[in-house]
């Protein structure tokens, strides 16, 4: 028992230790995506910060006049300070047609069409406001404001496990941009509102998700958390430093995460090394207004203070399960010595039992939990030795009918074989006398008569021959609705004259069977031959299919089931003796039931046989889904 718990100990710590480290791992995995959520907010408040202000101006009626009478005075003091309120790099205003008519931020530059932008054709097109990011081509910048395209263009650094690039800097900027559209009194466009933001070496976003999310906080020196924008894979925002402190502009972010998120278009979450540091990162794509993905957003947590966390949570929860240990292990050597004398006694009785001693019984000694074991022992003991007897009383049952089958079947052969020929005989010359015999004469009744009980006795000896028979089924795969339907077309005109109805319930879900389809289709036939004769007139005779599943594997079950005249409960167990029927002479040979039931058997399959007097009868016949060859 020491043994056990100290086994049971050590794997549980180590278990246990595994688990609350992953745990501690996804919980901090757990939390960078929410703060990548976070950092995603105030990602989308930025846009709306730029889009709400233009918005509110371009729904102005003073403004809208402003833009039909190109009132330039005006336009310059709103527009001036929209601006700075929406904190924008660009804002110009255009007219119906897209051409430029003032730009707060350069006001020597206008009259040009902008007309292909893909804002502004937008709000052209029919919208009122879009916004969205976009990636603005170094040479359009410049033309805005050098100073933009100066900031825009940043020099592409070596990093480390980056994918191969041959890339010297960056050719476009990205920018968080918003259009609104300007209208009329009477709701037509006058003109379009256009603003935007470069995020290049813009650090209010990056700074605004490091102060709020995590409050600026610092571990062991470093800032605890990080936040970056990616233009493509190149940061362009970030407040991840390099060793001398300044921000890691124009450093790459890993292959494995560019294939994710840019590639793939997903989010990525896990280690990462980041510049300097082992990060727990997340990334997740940002996409233009044509939803493509032109960069990255990513938040960070420094990895250090979680691999200090995990091994003081590992290191207290050890020195708790090894105090717990030590007590359960005290406690265990005090009990062992009261559970080794009954469990002794159970092994030796258990291996009495085993040598077919059924005879074992324990006493009960006390009301504790061996007690229950040792009751529960006890009555073990004699269910066992009640299913022994009964399997050994089955088991006689069986070997007496097979007996009995195989001694009549041998008998059933050479009788068959012995009378056929006599009766083929017989049968000829009777046709030829009651063929020879005048017409309307007295010999010609007598004559009919001996055909009549010499066809019976053919019959008969047919049916012997059948039963006696040792023929393997011919087994292919074979579809049993198909039997079951052919077989119903065999008998149809005799229900239909005994006026039976027939009800079909077959399931077309059945596995494909590997039978001798002419076999079943033969115990199909005996079976429904005698649901027919016991139902009365306006009875009914149901076919039934359908799919087993048990721990044996699949099979598959067709049922008849008649509402005719039953089978008392004394006669169940010979129906399927040969010779054995409850119909009237002449009616019957009673070798149909005898005949299925070897041809079930040959299958590997179970026939089973259930009845009430004046309410019906129902014959199932089970059989393997697959061969068991």
């Amino acid at each position: 028992m020491l043994s056990v718990v100290a086994i049971s100990g050590g794997v549980s710590t180590v278990i246990g230790g595994h688990l609350l480290w992953s745990h501690l791992s996804r919980e901090a995995e757990n939390r960078v995506r929410q703060d990548l959520n976070a950092a995603r907010e105030f990602y989308d408040q930025h846009l709306e910060r730029m889009a709400d202000p233009l918005r509110y101006t371009a729904m102005g009626e003073r403004f809208s006049q402003a833009v039909d009478e190109k009132d330039l005075r005006y336009l310059a003091a709103r527009l001036s300070a929209v601006r700075k309120i929406a904190l924008l790099d660009v804002l110009y205003v255009t007219d119906a047609n897209g051409v430029v008519i003032y730009r707060a931020h350069r006001a020597d530059l206008s009259g040009d069409s902008l007309s292909a932008d893909r804002l502004v054709k937008a709000v052209l097109s029919g919208k009122d406001v879009v916004w969205g990011t976009i990636l603005v081509p170094i040479e359009t910048l410049k033309r805005e404001d050098p100073t933009l395209a100066d900031r825009a263009r940043i020099e592409i650094l070596p990093t480390a496990k980056a994918r191969p690039s041959e890339r010297m800097e960056l050719a476009c900027g990205m920018m968080l941009c918003a259009a609104a559209a300007v209208r009329r009194d009477d709701g037509k466009l006058a003109g379009v509102l256009r603003g935007g933001a470069l995020l290049a070496r813009n650090y209010d976003l990056v700074d605004q998700v490091q102060n709020t999310v995590f409050h600026a906080e610092r571990y062991g020196g470093k800032l605890l958390g990080t936040a970056t924008v990616f233009q493509d894979d190149v940061r362009i925002s970030t407040n991840v430093l390099h060793p001398d402190g300044s921000r890691a502009i124009g450093t790459r972010v890993s292959e494995e995460v560019y294939d994710c998120v840019l590639g793939q278009g997903a989010t990525w979450v896990g280690p990462a090394w980041v510049v300097q540091d082992w990060y727990i990162s997340a990334y997740a794509p940002i996409f233009d207004i044509d939803d493509k993905a032109v960069g990255m957003l990513y938040v960070g947590v420094l990895k250090q203070k979680l691999d200090d966390v995990r091994r003081e949570t590992f290191l207290t929860f050890s020195l708790v399960t090894l105090g717990g240990l030590l007590t359960v292990g005290l406690v265990a050597w005090r009990l062992s010595t009261g559970i080794s004398r009954p469990i002794r006694a159970l092994a030796r009785a258990s291996k009495a039992i085993a040598a077919g001693d059924f005879s074992q019984r324990l006493p009960v000694e006390s009301a504790d939990e061996l007690s229950s074991l040792t009751h529960a022992f006890n009555t073990m003991v004699r269910s066992l030795k009640e299913r022994d007897e009964l399997l050994k009383e089955r088991t006689r049952l069986q070997l007496t009918r097979s007996e009995r089958l195989a001694s009549i079947g041998r008998l059933a052969a050479g009788v068959a074989h012995e009378i056929n020929n006599p009766l083929t005989g017989v049968l000829t010359f009777a046709h030829i006398l009651r063929k020879d015999a005048p017409d309307g004469s007295p010999q010609q009744d007598d004559i009919q008569t001996i055909i009549d009980a010499t066809t019976r006795c053919r019959d008969i000896v047919r049916g012997l021959l059948n039963f006696a028979r040792q023929n393997e089924p011919r087994k292919t795969l074979s579809d049993l609705n198909n039997v079951l339907r052919e077989a119903l077309n065999l008998v149809k005109n005799q229900a239909s004259i005994s006026r039976v109805r027939v009800v079909e319930e077959l399931d077309g879900s059945l596995p494909a069977m590997v039978i001798d389809a002419n076999q079943i289709q033969e115990v199909a036939v005996n079976i429904l031959v005698n649901a027919i004769d016991a139902t009365g007139e306006g009875g009914t005779v149901t076919v039934r299919t359908r799919a087993v599943e048990d721990g044996g594997g699949g099979w598959a079950e067709f049922e008849i089931a008649d509402t005719g005249c039953g089978i008392a409960a004394e006669n169940l167990d010979r129906v399927f003796d040969p010779f054995f029927t409850t119909k009237p002479v002449g009616r019957g040979t009673g070798l149909g039931l005898a005949i299925s039931y070897g041809i079930v058997t040959e299958h590997g399959g179970q026939i089973q046989v259930s009845s009430q007097v004046g309410k019906g009868t129902t014959v199932v016949v089970r059989l393997p889904a697959a061969s068991k060859e």
